[in-house]
């Protein structure tokens, strides 16, 4: 790869497409002559790989292991994990997305769409002993990736699932808790699983009382239709900035009974021993100002009912090209 940058495609909108995320944080560069940066070492690749879905690497500087998503030259970072600290959420975007826990604090079972490195599911199944793991990915080598490189493991109570993240829940037999939407191709989250339907969906397979936690980029223009959309479906909703506050988690609710503020502030407490980090700073970023346009458009289906099959393939290779985004 003769000129490669690499984002961090959770922290800025791009100007490229509006869809996803990401700003450029070097400039071009050879990966293996890459000069000693903030870990002190060169960036090693340690594999490269394409996929139907993706052109993936994993790389390491120094105890840094990192997954990224290779799309036109420039690498968006999936997952990360400081080797030293290997039990802790290394990126600010996956510290936020524990907000879920503030609102519904004792989920039994939790299910992840899109696996990455693991870096969430493998955090919350070593700090919440007995809670069942539903991990799912639709690229085979995202999951066989972070199963050699990342730490995910085999186990009864953590199972990893090759499937589209719709799909699975579609046809879903048993509920969840939590359901936690983290599924990006690069830049954009396929269209499909971003719908009044597909947000329906998760609806349908929550238990009494359980939430959706999806990670929303502020500054995008894709923001206000994802606000919009989520709000057409579930009866609670509750926001969260992130530390560096590009990124809001957006938490909804199954309950029909809102959480007030004292009770996100109890709930931290109650948690806070399953945590590593500051988990009543936490509940201090939950925030109920409108940082989003009210009239923007509501996400639907651009297909039929029975079309999911076929749509979800088309949305998950092309989706840039061959989706009903919103021009504004």
């Amino acid at each position: 790869m003769s000129s490669t940058r690499w984002t961090r495609r959770r922290w800025l909108g791009t100007s490229l497409t509006g869809l996803g995320s990401g700003l450029a944080l070097a400039g071009a560069g050879v990966l293996a002559g890459w000069p000693r940066g903030a870990w002190g070492a060169e960036e090693e690749l340690l594999e490269q790989t394409t996929s139907e879905y993706n052109e993936i690497m994993v790389t390491r500087r120094g105890s840094v292991l990192t997954m990224y998503f290779v799309v036109d030259g420039t690498r968006y970072i999936e997952s990360r994990k400081d080797l030293d600290f290997p039990s802790s959420l290394d990126l600010d975007y996956s510290r936020t997305m524990m907000a879920g826990f503030l609102v519904n604090p004792k989920p039994k079972r939790f299910m992840m769409m899109g696996l990455g490195g693991g870096q969430i599911s493998n955090y919350l199944f070593e700090r919440f002993p007995g809670l069942e793991i539903d991990a799912v990915d639709i690229d085979p080598e995202v999951v066989r990736l972070a199963r050699k490189y990342f730490g995910v493991p085999d186990h009864p109570n953590y199972r990893t699932h090759v499937s589209d993240g719709r799909l699975f829940i579609e046809e879903a037999e048993q509920p969840w808790d939590q359901i936690m939407l983290d599924a990006f191709r690069g830049v954009f989250v396929p269209y499909h699983l971003k719908t009044r339907e597909a947000y329906q969906a998760c609806l349908d397979k929550l238990s009494p009382g359980g939430v959706v936690v999806a990670n929303l980029h502020n500054l995008t223009r894709m923001y206000p239709h994802d606000r919009n959309t989520l709000a057409a479906v579930f009866p609670q909703r509750y926001s969260f900035v992130s530390e560096s506050g590009n990124q809001t988690t957006f938490v909804a609710s199954a309950s029909e009974q809102r959480v007030g503020t004292f009770e996100i502030r109890s709930n931290a407490r109650t948690v806070a021993e399953n945590f590593d980090f500051d988990v009543m700073g936490l509940s201090a970023r939950y925030y109920m100002r409108s940082d989003w346009d009210p009239k923007a458009s509501v996400l639907t289906d651009d297909f039929k009912p029975g079309d999911l099959e076929s749509a979800a393939q088309r949305h998950n290779t092309t989706c840039i090209a061959g989706c009903a985004y919103p021009a504004n």
